[in-house]
């Protein structure tokens, strides 16, 4: 499967390998600073969060996967490479769910210090009910319909910060262009709202 038909559930925190076909003439630059690059034929990539920046992937070794079996290289500890998932979202990748591999512990340690979320931001991740309104690269943006009564509803992005549900806070992403006395960057509250049974929307009522 492409990256991009999996949920960020899949990826958050979790291993993946990136194929890579040494015959492509737009081979990232960086593949060769990974040792025993010249037997690999992906990257092993841990999927991480980043607030502002979206689904992100540190590449921590080069690897090779043949018939189901992988197998693992050193990583580089003298740099860090990150790979935006809407740079990668096209690519067929390779689930490593299953993978508890030691020898990148501390880079992992790293990433997990320096991109730990707030209570709130990651309470909002853990509401599966807003996974139908999140921006597939971007997974604390949700699609808010913005409502009042004298105007046509429209969608905007919220980037969530905190929860006391069904009641969520962030901060408005883009200019409306509806719905007047609100703007971008504003901070805003919604709702997710049951319409029928199973089924929510994530609304601001005025």
């Amino acid at each position: 499967m492409k990256l991009h038909e999996h949920a960020f559930r899949d990826l958050f925190h979790q291993f993946i390998l990136l194929p890579i076909d040494k015959n492509d003439p737009h081979i990232p630059d960086f593949f060769k600073e990974f040792p025993n690059y010249h037997d690999a034929n992906a990257l092993l990539l841990y999927g991480y969060i980043d607030h502002e920046a979206g689904l992100t992937f540190e590449v921590l070794s080069a690897a090779r996967h043949e018939n189901d079996t992988t197998t693992l290289f050193p990583g580089n500890d003298e740099i860090s490479v990150k790979l935006r998932s809407e740079s990668i979202g096209d690519e067929e990748i390779v689930l490593l769910n299953k993978l508890t591999p030691n020898a990148y512990d501390e880079k992992i340690e790293q990433i997990h210090k320096f991109y730990k979320a707030d209570k709130g931001i990651e309470l909002c991740r853990k509401i599966k009910e807003l996974d139908a309104y999140r921006h597939a690269d971007y997974p604390d943006d949700v699609a808010v319909i913005f409502y009042d009564q004298e105007k046509e509803p429209e969608y905007c992005w919220v980037r969530c910060e905190d929860c006391q549900p069904p009641r969520f806070f962030g901060t408005l992403l883009n200019e409306p262009k509806i719905i007047e006395g609100i703007h971008k960057n504003d901070k805003v509250v919604f709702n997710l709202i049951e319409v029928k049974d199973g089924f929510f929307v994530a609304v601001f009522l005025r």
